[in-house]
């Protein structure tokens, strides 16, 4: 299963990651979590193509490394610091 979540700041709070939990409850599975800090409106204007472009290049980015990875027990432990 994969699953692209993209969320504004201000939604991300506790409720979300119970409902991610809810998800991927019982299965093995892998979170990645990236921050990348724009301005509201860049997405909001963005045509198919731009779209697009920007989805190949983060897919790049991960397959050059350029991501991090941890594992449940990792998530479960950042989460309650």
């Amino acid at each position: 299963m994969d699953a692209l979540f993209k969320i504004k700041a201000s939604e991300f709070n506790e409720t979300l990651f119970e409902k991610i939990k809810a998800l991927i409850k019982g299965k093995d599975t892998e979170i990645t979590i990236a921050v990348t800090e724009r301005p509201h409106s860049s997405f909001v204007n963005e045509d198919q193509a731009a779209y697009e472009a920007r989805i190949k290049k983060a897919e790049e980015d991960i397959k050059a490394g350029l991501g991090t990875s941890f594992s449940m027990e990792e998530l479960k432990s950042f989460i309650e610091k």
